[in-house]
């Protein structure tokens, strides 16, 4: 008796058992399944579609980097971590590594782009400006590119130097500097003005033996090559004061008034003395409307009255 119930509880027991394991391996494979995926193909995949890929699988995205690959496009999956086919729990990292394409890339033609926009293409092609030279051009604009080397069209490494031939715009046109010397200041200014050039510090001198007004000095002097815009410098003849025994008042009135009728007259009145040319008045006025200026009286100066463009007078201080 006792032998047969040893053999039923014994019966029992493996029953037990065997029930218990199968039990526990089935729920094992089944929360195993749900835990773990198998990590997908994505060599070659679009980098969008991959992130997507394994955000719907649950996994986690890690770029490694990004290098050149002459075989794999640009923003592509050149490389991944672990290997396709792995099983992995949901959560974890799968590592990428993205292709920035060949390491070359077609140069661009920069040629007559100004040179802020050819760096702009410099810089989208991963590429960089090398040396800057600068020529004059009659056909291109200052600020032009009138060259590149390499040429467009040609293969280089990312990264690569291009240098630019910039144009500086039509070459300088010289002339010979006139004899202004023994004209009166305001025809000299006048000829300063119709030539394109500006005039610049006006000194004075006491010659008595010499005109009043009359122009003894110029800086360029006569002969001298000079280019459009240059500054003139001039010496006058001034017999009624000078900067060493004359003192002039603190402050001078100016007085202008344009003209009745029915158009405005640009009136620009500027101080030339010898620290420099100062402009005290610019702007369009009414007809009939009258300005006054206080000058300053302390250094000998030259008052400039220009109207629509036109010197009309020069008042000596």
């Amino acid at each position: 008796m006792p032998i047969r119930i040893i053999k039923t509880l014994f019966v029992i027991l493996i029953f037990i058992t065997a029930t218990g394991l199968s039990t526990y391996v089935t729920v094992h494979l089944l929360i195993r399944g749900e835990d773990t995926v198998v990590v997908p193909e994505l060599t070659r995949k679009e980098v969008i579609y991959a992130l997507e890929l394994l955000s719907d699988l649950g996994l986690d995205t890690k770029i490694k980097g990004s290098v050149y690959s002459a075989e794999v496009p640009k923003n592509h999956i050149l490389s991944q971590d672990p290997e396709p086919g792995s099983e992995i729990k949901k959560g974890r990292d799968v590592r990428l590594v993205i292709s920035k394409g060949a390491p070359t890339v077609i140069l661009p033609n920069l040629v007559g782009l100004p040179l802020p926009q050819a760096r702009i293409f410099l810089q989208e092609n991963d590429l960089q400006q090398g040396h800057l030279s600068r020529t004059y051009d009659a056909g291109r604009p200052s600020g032009t590119i009138l060259a590149q080397y390499p040429l467009p069209g040609r293969q280089a490494f990312h990264g690569a130097a291009i240098d630019l031939l910039l144009s500086d715009g039509p070459p300088l046109r010289f002339m010979a500097m006139m004899d202004l010397n023994g004209f009166p200041l305001n025809q000299a200014i006048a000829h300063i003005e119709a030539h394109d050039l500006t005039t610049g510090t006006i000194r004075t001198i006491r010659n008595p033996s010499l005109p009043e007004g009359m122009v003894v000095g110029q800086t360029p002097g006569f002969g001298y090559p000079v280019s459009k815009s240059a500054t003139v410098d001039l010496t006058v003849n001034q017999l009624h004061a000078t900067a060493e025994n004359s003192r002039h008042s603190d402050v001078a009135l100016f007085r202008h008034r344009a003209p009745l009728g029915f158009l405005r007259q640009h009136v620009r009145v500027s101080l030339s003395s010898p620290s420099g040319t100062m402009e005290l008045f610019n702007a369009y006025i009414a007809p009939g409307k009258e300005i006054w200026l206080m000058i300053p009286g302390e250094t000998p100066a030259t008052v400039l009255l220009h109207v629509d463009g036109q010197l009309v007078d020069t008042i000596q201080r």
